[in-house]
């Protein structure tokens, strides 16, 4: 979004799980994301969106007519809460069952405090991590059951022309976001990218790093999303 707005921005990055330790002494918050402005701190996707609208008006992420901006952020919302929760949990508990997948993933970081936590202490991280988000096998095979409903969700917003414009919106931003790293499981791929939201979202994150090796979960798990989506009406 950021990028979108042509609006200049410092990034930092804190580790998982560490997280909700450092961030209380940079936001005053235990959660990310969260920015800094002007000596104002801001937490959460959807301050940040406005933030970056009131910083950069040009290309605004939130439509002046009433009755898409009312659309458009009631998607944000819903995208900034179940489907985010979802993709934590999806995350979580395949990185737990794969730390080779999280070294290989440090060793490509650049060198220094950041990559020598993930290299050495990201196994323990994610296993913390997945306790912490309830990334339970009963949680997780009932949040791929909900996918397709979730999905059938997103491409319906699509449909309404709410998200998957020419020009993106703050919603585009929030939950195109999710179903890109939902695409980065290996597992979850090609039934996404056979829908109408899996090369929107493609469109807007092309560059997402690091796969998720798949076979990590049980097969049997993933079959809801063998079956074809119903036809939107």
């Amino acid at each position: 979004a950021a990028r979108f707005k042509e609006v200049d921005v410092e990034f930092v990055e804190v580790p998982p799980a560490l997280h909700r330790l450092v961030m209380p002494l940079i936001a005053g918050g235990n959660r990310v994301p969260a920015a800094r402005h002007d000596g104002r701190r801001i937490r959460g996707t959807t301050a940040i969106f406005r933030l970056l609208d009131e910083i950069e008006p040009e290309r605004p992420l939130f439509p002046s007519e009433p009755e898409k901006l009312a659309r458009v952020e009631a998607a944000e919302s819903w995208g900034e809460g179940e489907i985010q929760d979802v993709g934590r949990r999806l995350v979580w508990s395949h990185l737990s069952r794969s730390p080779e997948t999280l070294r290989a993933w440090a060793l490509q970081a650049k060198p220094g405090i950041g990559r020598t936590i993930k290299l050495h202490c990201g196994p323990a991280l994610a296993r913390v991590a997945k306790l912490g988000n309830k990334a339970s096998d009963e949680n997780v095979r009932a949040d791929i059951a909900a996918l397709p409903g979730l999905l059938d969700t997103i491409d319906a917003m699509i449909d309404a022309d709410t998200i998957g414009g020419p020009v993106p919106n703050a919603a585009d931003f929030q939950v195109f976001s999710t179903v890109g790293l939902w695409s980065n499981l290996v597992d979850l791929r090609e039934p996404i990218m056979k829908r109408p939201c899996g090369p929107a979202a493609a469109r807007l994150f092309p560059d997402y790093d690091g796969r998720i090796p798949g076979g990590l979960l049980p097969a049997e798990w993933f079959s809801p999303l063998h079956s074809d989506p119903l036809p939107l009406i």
